[in-house]
C-alpha cells in the first residue's frame, strides 16, 4: 500500500500526536507512507530523518492553486493509492488534487473533532470516512444520513511503554504547589472552552465534605473569555484558593501530573474522544466524566472510571466516593492500566488502521 496523509496544521495538537504514533507503525508493516504538511510545521521536525516521506506544501489563499497542483504531482509521481485527509480545512485541496493527479486514489477523511466539515457535497466525495468515537459518528449521521455505509470507527491507542506507573516521577505537582501530605487533588486537562466551569458547582459540594480538596487544571491561566468567566465563577463560589493552575506541561510533566492527582474529571459534553483520559487511566488515575461525548467510548464498562448522568450533585457524589474510600481508589488505580492495555494500545490502533486501509485497496 502507498498512503498519503494530508495535514496542514501549523501547530501540534491531538491530531498530530495521533500521526506520530500511527505513521511509523504503518511503515514498519511495509506500507509506503507520505505526509503533505505545512513547511516549518512541527510535523516536519516530528518525522524528519524517519521512514515517512515528507512533502511540505504551502497552503494559503495566495498559494491555493499552486498547493493543489503540487499535491496532484505528489500523488501522481509517488503512485499513492490512498489519500487520507486529516483536517476539514484540507478537504477541498486534497479532493481537487486527487482528481488532477490522473490516478484514482481512494479518498479517506479522518474526523477527530465533533466540529466536522458540514458540506454534504464534500462528504459525499469521500470513499470512506473514519472517526474516533460513536459521538462523532452519530453527529455526522444526523447531518448526512446518506453516507452511513461509508462511516467507520477506529479507536485511538497510546504508547503504553511511556505510561508505566512504576517508572514515572511522583510528587512534582505537590511539591510545586507546596501541598500538605495527603491533600486530595482532582485534576483535569484542556483549555477552558472544554466546559470545566461546570465542575466548579460540584467542587463546592465536594469541599463541604473534603475541605482541603484542590482542583488542578492543565490549562492556560489567561487569554480567553472562557478563562475570565471561569475565574469569576470560582471567585463567586469562594473557590479561587482551591485552584491549581499548572499551565501547559511537557509530555514528561503530564505523566507526573497524572501520577499526582487522586481523581481525573471531565465535564466536556462534546469531547471527540479524549485521549488524555486514556493517559490518566494508564498511569493509574481513576476517572469521573459526564456521560456524554466521545469519552463514553473509553469509559463504558471500565472498572477504573465512572460515567455520570445529571448535574453537579451526581458528579460530586462519584468523586467523593473515590476520595473517601482508599480501598476503592486502589482497586480503580490498579484496574486502569490493565483496561487501557487490553483495549487502547498503540499496537492495536496500528493494526486496526492497517486492516482498514487494506480494505480500500
Amino acid at each position: 500500500m502507498r498512503i498519503l496523509f494530508v495535514n496542514n496544521a501549523s501547530g501540534r495538537g491531538g491530531g498530530e500526536e495521533f500521526l506520530r504514533d500511527l505513521l511509523p507503525g504503518l511503515a514498519l508493516k511495509g506500507t509506503t507512507v507520505g505526509l503533505v504538511c505545512r513547511p516549518g510545521a512541527p510535523l516536519v521536525e516530528m518525522f524528519r530523518n524517519s521512514a515517512i516521506s515528507l512533502h511540505p506544501v504551502k497552503r494559503s489563499s495566495l498559494h491555493a492553486l499552486a498547493a493543489v497542483q503540487q499535491t496532484a504531482r505528489i500523488i501522481r509521481d509517488n503512485g499513492y493509492d490512498i489519500v487520507n485527509i486529516q483536517r476539514r480545512h484540507d478537504l477541498v485541496q486534497s479532493w481537487f488534487a486527487s482528481a488532477l493527479s490522473g490516478g484514482k486514489p481512494a479518498l479517506l477523511y479522518t474526523v477527530q473533532v465533533a466540529e466536522f466539515l458540514r458540506s454534504r457535497f464534500l462528504l459525499s466525495r469521500m470513499d470512506k470516512i473514519v472517526t474516533i468515537s460513536r459521538h462523532i459518528r452519530d453527529k455526522i449521521l444526523a447531518f448526512h444520513p446518506g453516507i452511513a455505509q461509508r462511516l467507520s470507527i477506529v479507536y485511538y491507542g497510546i504508547d503504553l511503554d511511556k505510561f508505566k506507573p512504576g517508572t514515572i516521577r511522583r510528587g512534582a505537582l505537590r511539591q510545586r504547589f507546596q501541598l500538605a501530605p495527603g491533600t486530595p487533588v482532582i485534576g483535569t486537562v484542556g483549555d477552558l472552552w472544554k466546559n470545566q466551569i461546570e465542575f466548579l458547582d460540584a467542587l463546592v459540594l465536594i469541599r463541604k465534605e473534603v475541605p482541603d480538596a484542590r482542583f488542578a487544571l492543565v490549562a492556560s491561566e489567561s487569554g480567553s473569555g472562557q478563562i475570565d468567566a471561569f475565574k469569576r465563577r470560582a471567585d463567586e463560589l469562594g473557590l479561587s484558593s482551591a485552584l491549581l493552575w499548572t499551565g501547559r506541561l511537557s509530555k514528561d510533566e503530564m505523566l507526573s501530573f497524572y501520577a499526582d492527582i487522586d481523581v481525573a474529571v471531565s465535564t466536556h459534553r462534546n469531547e471527540g474522544f479524549g485521549i488524555w483520559i486514556l493517559e490518566a487511566l494508564a498511569v493509574g488515575a481513576p476517572v469521573v466524566s459526564v456521560n456524554e461525548g466521545g469519552i463514553r467510548d473509553s469509559l463504558e464498562g471500565c472498572p477504573a472510571g465512572a460515567l455520570v448522568d445529571g448535574g453537579p450533585g451526581n458528579m460530586a457524589k462519584e468523586v467523593m466516593k473515590i476520595l473517601k474510600d482508599r480501598s476503592l481508589h486502589a482497586r480503580m488505580a490498579g484496574a486502569g492500566p490493565i483496561w487501557v492495555a487490553e483495549r487502547f494500545s498503540k499496537e492495536r490502533m496500528v493494526e486496526d488502521y492497517y486492516r482498514f486501509f487494506q480494505s480500500l485497496t
